[in-house]
C-alpha cells in the first residue's frame, strides 16, 4: 500500500470526533458512571454508542468484510484514531465529522499484533519483510521504519515526552528510544516467558513467568501472570494464576485480564480484582473502571460465550508455538451480546447489557472534547475553529510522501 494512502486516512475526518454520546458531569470517583464511547462491530459495519446500553447505535464505518472478522480495535489515548484488525490485516481510521463515515486504509503490516502509540502518531506492527519482527509506520506520512526488536511483547511507551519502544532482548527486557534505537536501557533484567505488555507510561509491565521458589506440596510449576516496574531491578509479583493480559487503562493502573472463562479487571500492582465469570474481555475503560465484556446472547448456550480455562495438555513452561497472534485471547464464537462489567462495590454486580446482537470485537473509547458539542445519536459539528492536534504536518490526500533525505532520516520516526 502507498504511504500516501495512510496519510490521506488519517487526513479524511482528523480532529475531535463528532459521533459521540453526551455524557452526564463528572463524579466525585470513578465507578459512579459510565463515560465515554463504545464501537463494536455488527453485520459489515463499525458502530459507535454510549456505554450506558442507551443508545441508539449509529454506523461509524463500512468494513471490508463480515464485522464477525473483527478480531481487535483500539485507539490512541484521546480516541481519535482507531486500529482494526480485520481477518489479520491492519486498518487505520480517523474518527469522522459530521456527517460522515471513517474510511478505512490498510496498513503496510505483516502478521501479528498492532498497536497505535498513546499519541496517536505512529503505529507499531509487524515488518512485513522481516517476520516476526517490529516496524514503526508513521501515520502522518506511512513512512515505515523497521526496529530492531522483536515484534511479540513490543510496546511502545511515552513516558515525559519521550517515546520508547519496550522489548524482550536477549532475556532481558529493554527500552530503546524511538529516535536513536542505538539508545537502549535494561528495565527490567529478566523478561518474561511470554506476554510481556507494558503501561502506556512505561511505568510498569506484565507477563507470564514460572516461579521457581514453590513448594513441592503444590505440585509441578505453573504459569503465572506477574506485574512488575521498568525500573531496571523489578522484582515480578504475582497477579493471577493462568492469566493473559489484555491490555492496560490509559491512566497505566489497571489491567483487563482473561483468565480461563473469566473476564478480569485487576490492579497492576496487584492486592484488587473482580472477574466475571462465563464472559470474554475485550476492551477497558480509560481509568480502568470498566469492562467490555461478551457474553451469550438470550437463549445461547453460555459455554459458546467464553473460551475455554487452560488444562495441562495446553502446554508447560510457557514455551511459544512458534506463531505470532495478532489477539491474546481469540474472541468466542456463537450468538453474542456486549456487556459493561463495574468495578467498584464490594460485590461483583453482574455485567450490564450494552448491545443485544454484535459480531466483532469492540473498544471503550474516552469521551469527546467538549469543543464537539455532540448529542445523543445526533451528527453533530465541531466547534467552529476547533483543531486537532494530529492535523499538523499531515500530507494532503492524494499527495506523495515526501522520501527521506537520508539513511539517518528514515531511521527515526
Amino acid at each position: 500500500m502507498k504511504a500516501a494512502a495512510v496519510a490521506a486516512a488519517v487526513v479524511v475526518g482528523v480532529g475531535v470526533a463528532a459521533l459521540t454520546l453526551a455524557i452526564g458531569a463528572p463524579v466525585a470517583h470513578a465507578g459512579d458512571d459510565p463515560r465515554g464511547r463504545v464501537v463494536f462491530g455488527r453485520g459489515t459495519s463499525l458502530w459507535i454508542t454510549d456505554p450506558k446500553g442507551k443508545g441508539p447505535a449509529v454506523e461509524l464505518a463500512a468494513l471490508p468484510g463480515p464485522a464477525a472478522d473483527v478480531r481487535a480495535i483500539r485507539s490512541d489515548g484521546d480516541g481519535d484514531t482507531l486500529l482494526i484488525d480485520h481477518g489479520g490485516r491492519w486498518y487505520v481510521a480517523a474518527m469522522p465529522t459530521a456527517g460522515t463515515l471513517a474510511t478505512l486504509t490498510e496498513l503496510p503490516c505483516g502478521p501479528g499484533p498492532a498497536r497505535l502509540t498513546p499519541t496517536g502518531v505512529h503505529v507499531l506492527c509487524g515488518d512485513p519483510a522481516r517476520p516476526g519482527k517490529a516496524q514503526i509506520v508513521r501515520l502522518r506520512d506511512g513512512q515505515q521504519f523497521p526496529r530492531d526488536a522483536d515484534l511479540a511483547g513490543a510496546t511502545v511507551v511515552e513516558r515525559g515526552g519521550v517515546r520508547e519502544l519496550v522489548f524482550v532482548d536477549q532475556g532481558a527486557v529493554v527500552a530503546a528510544s524511538l529516535r536513536d534505537q542505538r539508545q537502549r536501557r535494561v528495565v527490567a533484567p529478566t523478561a518474561p516467558l511470554r506476554g510481556l505488555l507494558a503501561a502506556p507510561d512505561g511505568r510498569r509491565a506484565v507477563g507470564t513467568y514460572q516461579p521457581t521458589m514453590r513448594s513441592p506440596k503444590l505440585g509441578p510449576p505453573r504459569d503465572e501472570l506477574m506485574g512488575f516496574a521498568l525500573d531496571g531491578t523489578g522484582v515480578p509479583r504475582m497477579l493471577m494464576r493462568n492469566g493473559v493480559a489484555i491490555d492496560w487503562s490509559w491512566n497505566g493502573e489497571w489491567l483487563l485480564v482473561q483468565e480461563g472463562g473469566n473476564a478480569c479487571i485487576t490492579r497492576g500492582l496487584g492486592g484488587q480484582y473482580k472477574c466475571w465469570k462465563g464472559f470474554t474481555a475485550v476492551s477497558l475503560s480509560p481509568d480502568g473502571a470498566y469492562a467490555l465484556v461478551l457474553g451469550p446472547r438470550s437463549g445461547a448456550a453460555k459455554a459458546a460465550a467464553a473460551p475455554p480455562p487452560p488444562t495441562d495438555d495446553d502446554g508447560e513452561g510457557g514455551e511459544d508455538d512458534g506463531e505470532l497472534d495478532e489477539v491474546a485471547v481469540p474472541l468466542p464464537k456463537g450468538p453474542l451480546s456486549l456487556y459493561r462489567a463495574r468495578l467498584a462495590g464490594a460485590f461483583t454486580d453482574p455485567p450490564a447489557l450494552v448491545e443485544t446482537v454484535i459480531d466483532g470485537a469492540a473498544l471503550w473509547l474516552p469521551e469527546a472534547s467538549a469543543a464537539s458539542r455532540v448529542l445523543t445519536g445526533d451528527r453533530t459539528s465541531p466547534a467552529a475553529g476547533e483543531a486537532d492536534r494530529s492535523t499538523a504536518g499531515v500530507t494532503a490526500p492524494g499527495t506523495p510522501a515526501r522520501p527521506p533525505s537520508d539513511a539517518a532520516t528514515a531511521a527515526t520516526p
